[in-house]
Formats: C-alpha cells, structure tokens, sequence
C-alpha cells in the first residue's frame, strides 16, 4: 500500500512539476511590438526598392488564428514564436524624371500584404525554423505612388512621373521557410548558416546564406532579440554582418502578377537568376528595447539593371 502511495505521489509530482515548468516557460515567453523602416534615402537614391515598412506584433495570441495551422514547428520542445505583420514594400524604375515607359527598366509598382509568422526556437540544438504565409495584393493597391507623390511634395522634390505605367493589381500569396542553423557559439562571437525558400505568386526562389554577430549580447537561440528575464544581459551592443546567395525562379515585382495583364514587365531571359545581398548593421539593446541601424547591398536583379543600396532602421520592444 505504501509502495502504491509513493508511487502515486512521485506520478502526480512530476505531473504537477511538468505542468509548473509549462506555465513558467510560457510565462517567461517574450511578445514583441516591432516596427521597421527602410528606404534607398540612406544610400543617397530613389530608384528599385525605395521604401519599405513593416509592424509586427508577435504574441502567443496569434496562434488561434487559423493561418497558424499551415506554419510549422520544430518539436514539441521548441520555444515557438507567433506574430502578425503588416507590410508595405515600393519600387520604381532608375529614373523617376522621364514620363514614359523605361524599356528594360524595373517597372513602378508596389506590395501590401498581412503576414502570419512562426519563429520555432530549439535553444539544445541551436536551430530556428522560420515559416511564414503572406497574403495581400501587388499593384495600385499598394498605394506607393500616392505615397511617394505626397513624400516628395512634402519636401520640395521633384514630382516622380509615370506611375501611370505600374504594375496592374494582382494578388499575393507566398510561403516562405528558413531553417537556420548555429556553427560557432563564443561569448562575443557567433556564426549561423541558413537554407532558405520563398514559394507563390510574389516570389519563388531558393537561397543560403550566413550570419555573424559580434559583440556584447545574449545567445542567438534564446530569444527573438530581446528578453524580460531578470537575469539576462540589460545592456547590449553588437554588431551584425549577413551574406545571401540566391536562385531566381519568379520575381512578381519585375514580371507582374501571374494573373494580370500589365502595360510593361521585365521579360523572363532579363531577370538575374544569380543575386547576392549582404547586410550590416549595428543594435543597441537596453533591458526590453532595442534600437539597430543597417545598411544593405544587393546586386543587380536584372540584366540591364545595376547594384542597389539600402538603409534601415528598426526599434523592437518586449513585452
């Protein structure tokens, strides 16, 4: 009987500890509010990819949504992060001073969807699984040319011409996955690897890249950047360098919807199948705020286009 007794009491213990260490690991779980802003002003040019802005707000909340079943997990002791985002990409040809068709320029037109996202974290293994599906529109229904319109007479520039020429209104739907993957943990030094693919009606194409950061920070996969935890770093500062390679099957921003008619598109046997990116960046980060301001390079996305340059700035907050 006592032996029945004990047992009995050690099963609904570690029943009890597993449901205690549950509800604390999602008690220390992080949500985050994120607002990011990038435009080619920091690179001195108004040309290709010329604003970008992104809110994110990621919370367990979002799980219940019914998006949620389409991303996917790690394991069943992944730390798993969900968020909703909301997304406005613009772009324009080289000039935006000549009012007709640029031929063999990129065409203006712009991208707006809601995104639903999950960042599943394996602190053991060092991975993270990032999925996300995104669905909106690409066209006027963007609305980049009333908004660069309104910016430029705002500050007394010049009034960009032929947005007549954009791209018509299509829709977007697009999954897209990143596994990445830690290759060296030092205390001030990290190295991450990734493979990475971008499936729909938006983009199509597959990637690998790298990530360092150097510096003054917590683990890589711990967190989303930021933590409440009491007895994480409060002050940080490092630096972020990234390097991507990718494989170009479709690029809608250059092709248009593959269900609309446009008045001009980027021809097929012009779009660069090769393009490499890099990113560097500096973050500030005290206790539950951070602060980062990054530089990007990529290179030509099309035959008869040229390198372009961009600047970021993003603030993250926990919560």
């Amino acid at each position: 009987m006592r032996t029945k007794l004990l047992l009995s009491f050690i099963f609904f213990s570690s029943v009890f500890l597993a449901q205690t260490d549950s509800l604390a690991l999602k008690i220390k779980q992080e949500s985050y509010f994120k607002f990011n802003y990038e435009n080619d002003f920091f690179s001195q040019t108004d040309r290709y990819y010329t604003q970008g802005i992104l809110v994110s707000f990621i919370h367990p909340i979002v799980k219940y949504s019914p998006f949620s079943r389409t991303l996917l997990k790690l394991n069943k002791n992944a730390v798993n992060y969900y968020g909703i985002h909301a997304q406005q990409d613009c772009f324009t040809p080289k000039s935006i001073r000549i009012d007709t068709i640029m031929f063999g320029e990129r065409p203006y037109t712009g991208t707006v969807f809601i995104s639903h996202s999950l960042n599943s974290l394996s602190k053991e293994k060092r991975l993270l699984l990032q999925t996300q599906l995104d669905l909106g529109g690409i066209g006027r229904c963007a609305r980049c040319e009333d908004e660069q319109k309104a910016i430029h007479k705002a500050l007394l520039n010049i009034r960009p011409l032929s947005w007549e020429y954009q791209l018509a209104n299509d829709y977007v739907i697009n999954y897209r996955t990143k596994l990445e993957k830690g290759i060296i943990y030092k205390k001030n030094f990290e190295l991450m690897a990734n493979a990475n693919f971008r499936l729909g009606t938006l983009y199509t194409d597959l990637g690998t890249g790298l990530n360092v950061r150097i510096g003054f920070f917590d683990p890589y996969f711990n967190n989303l950047g930021l933590s409440k935890d009491p007895a994480s770093r409060k002050f940080k500062i490092y630096g972020i360098i990234k390097a991507n390679a990718k494989l170009v099957g479709y690029n809608a921003t250059l092709q248009g919807g593959i269900f609309s008619k446009d008045i001009y598109v980027i021809d097929a046997n012009n779009v660069e199948r090769f393009v490499f990116d890099g990113t560097a960046a500096i973050v500030v980060a005290y206790k539950r705020f951070s602060l980062t301001y990054s530089r990007t390079y990529i290179t030509q996305e099309y035959h008869t286009g040229v390198d372009h340059g961009w600047g970021g700035i993003f603030l993250a907050v926990a919560f």
